[in-house]
């Protein structure tokens, strides 16, 4: 007879029944993996931001030197500047980009060479558990880059209404695209 803290083993297998262990919701497994994503990300903050600042001197480059040489824009009988045609666009390709390179790059680097998916099937996390929670990290990725874009072209005076705003869900859908077809 075997006993473990006073209790015989039996007695102790008989405490956990079977409705106590349940299995991962959907949501839960995929919360769990952006979880993951977030605490492995905080301690390598740096490449994390270099996401930021890509659009940023891509439009102060295009948008600002380039600009100094094309005039401006005429849409509906308005004046556009160079600047201001070119940031929506800055701000859809960064959503692309933090989810493109989330769902690609370090995809192929967690299943080639770190072997962690291999790791996390070891677990009770299905691969459709996988594929959420890597395609909600690619998204929330690409979500914060596209963010605080917008709030660097409202910082440059480049927004002039608050329907802005609605950019930032479109660029949601932008890298909602580009991550599942990067995936895929």
């Amino acid at each position: 007879r075997l006993v473990l803290g006073g209790l015989r083993a039996r007695e102790e297998a008989d405490l956990v029944s079977v409705l106590d262990v349940q299995p991962l919701s959907p949501v839960r497994a995929a919360a769990l993996l952006v979880q993951r994503n977030y605490i492995v990300y905080r301690k390598a903050w740096k490449l994390f931001l270099t996401g930021f600042f890509e659009p940023f001197f891509y439009l102060l480059s295009i948008g600002i030197g380039v600009g100094q040489l094309i005039d401006t824009f005429e849409f509906n009988g308005q004046q556009i500047p160079y600047a201001e045609f070119v940031a929506p666009g800055m701000l859809a390709a960064s959503a692309m980009n933090g989810s493109l390179l989330n769902s690609t790059f370090n995809f192929f680097f967690k299943l080639k060479y770190t072997k962690l998916f291999d790791q996390m099937l070891a677990t009770p996390l299905t691969t459709a558990d996988i594929a959420r929670g890597e395609l909600s990290w690619s998204l929330l990725r690409g979500g914060i880059y596209s963010g605080v874009f917008l709030v660097v072209m409202v910082a440059m005076g480049l927004v002039h209404s608050w329907w802005s705003v609605l950019a930032v869900p479109a660029a949601l859908l932008v890298g909602a695209a580009f991550g599942a077809v990067g995936m895929a």
